[in-house]
């Protein structure tokens, strides 16, 4: 709550019946601000001061409403203020506060949308979530392109109060198919006379309803826009997709993304961490972990297997855990930047630049990892009180720092190009989840590590 001062005077205002107080009070803030205000009044409290607002104001603050609070006003605020505001929201916004609702609430207030507004609600379902549309919005400016610009200017000053944003106007011939579009800044430098078909601009970028989200969101990026149009594959522009909507699209997309590389499965629900009930969480975390810890079977069969070479020497055993944790943290890195790059479509190249940029990063990475691991293994064999000799001491320091650098390289390379091969595949790189990565470049660390120790000692 961003200012738990104004609840008590707002409640005091409505004890006293000021309306008019209440109502110049809540419209000089933004409506985000006057929703965390509500949020922490009573239903009861909050339905009064919904049905003060004026219409477009209402309809903004209840967009910003958290969403018990907005159920608990649909549920006790009254047919016909919930009406109002289901009727008052712009299209995409009520789709998906209708989506959020328990189907026992969705039931009661479907009888109170308009045919349009029903019949819209029925057309996003046939997609699915991630498609645009589902989540298109159909408030959107239309101009006939034989309007002047004076007449033009008075037609967007007529759509604006119903309309998600005016900043482009679309243009579209008499069969409703997208020929153009103009923003509101040429319109207001344009000659009076000018029509609207001499000043809209056709290099259109559009997309379609079965589109990817993440391809709706990337093409608001790449070419600045405000807007999407969305299109049918007759060229009919039938929704818009806002840039607010890309914001939340690319939010959306990093948490998912985030979570897989995190070996989570499973939906959050939208709930935060603290939210989130303990058992849920147990399920998205542990299958991941699961699996991970049986695959350390492997592991340990490979150490098992060299288990005569190391008897008896312990600075070897303590340090395989060092170069086996450093080649795994090398991989997830490789695996992330990899991963990161392909999602944002900054990995143009082909598998060999991958390799050769990995393997330049890496030798780097090895020549500083691997003289840290002499200087680890000198130090302990030294000042821990082993009677070695100074030659044997140093040649023990040389075959580990030897095997750090093997197994950097190898984890670096595995890490990157993994992620690779998947998405040539066509499957998410994400699902290569940072566990999954140091567990591979664990038992490859391991390998390295013992074979390099056996040959050369």
């Amino acid at each position: 709550m961003r200012n738990p001062l104004l609840v008590p005077e707002v409640r005091e205002l409505l004890l006293e019946g000021k309306r008019e107080d209440l109502v110049s009070v809540l419209s000089e803030m933004h409506p985000s601000d006057a929703a965390a205000t509500m949020n922490a009044l009573e239903p009861a409290e909050v339905a009064t001061l919904m049905a003060l607002l004026p219409v477009e104001l209402e309809r903004d603050v209840f967009g910003y409403l958290d969403p018990d609070v907005q159920e608990e006003f649909v549920a006790g605020g009254g047919r016909d203020s919930v009406k109002n505001v289901l009727l008052s929201m712009f299209s995409d916004d009520r789709a998906e506060f209708v989506d959020r609702l328990e189907e026992r609430v969705r039931q009661k207030i479907w009888p109170l949308l308009s045919n349009a507004a029903r019949e819209d609600l029925l057309h996003r379902s046939a997609f699915r979530e991630d498609q645009v549309g589902s989540f298109l919005s159909t408030d959107y400016a239309v101009l006939s392109p034989q309007l002047s610009a004076r007449s033009a200017i008075a037609e967007l000053r007529r759509q604006a109060p119903s309309k998600e944003t005016i900043y482009y106007s679309y243009v579209v011939d008499r069969l409703g198919r997208l020929v153009g579009f103009l923003s509101l800044r040429d319109l207001i430098l344009a000659k009076d006379d000018q029509t609207v078909a001499e000043m809209m601009r056709t290099e259109i970028v559009s997309t379609s309803p079965e589109a990817d989200q993440e391809e709706a969101a990337r093409l608001i990026r790449d070419y600045d826009l405000i807007a999407l149009p969305v299109v049918d594959s007759e060229q009919r522009l039938i929704g818009i997709v806002t840039h607010d909507d890309a914001v939340d699209i690319v939010e959306e997309e990093a948490e998912e993304d985030f979570a897989k590389m995190a070996g989570m499965t499973g939906e959050s629900e939208g709930e935060t961490y603290l939210d989130e009930p303990v058992l849920r969480q147990v399920r998205r975390r542990a299958p991941v972990i699961c699996i991970l810890a049986m695959f350390w079977l492997v592991t340990g069969s490979v150490i098992r297997g060299f288990e005569h070479q190391l008897h008896g020497d312990t600075l070897l055993l303590v340090l395989m855990p060092m170069v086996m944790a450093i080649g795994g943290m090398v991989g997830s890195q490789a695996s992330t930047l990899i991963v990161r790059a392909v999602s944002s479509g900054g990995l143009a190249g082909s598998l060999w630049l991958v390799l050769w940029k990995e393997l330049r990063v890496s030798l780097l990475l090895a020549a500083i990892l691997s003289c840290i691991a002499f200087a680890n293994a000198w130090l302990l064999q030294h000042f821990t009180g082993a009677q070695e000799p100074v030659q044997l001491t140093s040649h023990v320091a040389i075959v580990i720092a030897i095997a750090m650098s093997a197994t950097v390289l190898l984890a670096a390379l595995l890490g990157a190009t993994t992620p690779y091969f998947v998405k040539v595949l066509r499957i998410d790189p994400a699902l290569i989840s940072t566990p999954a990565v140091t567990a591979l470049t664990d038992l490859t660390g391991a390998a390295i590590y013992l074979l390099v120790v056996t040959v050369m000692i």
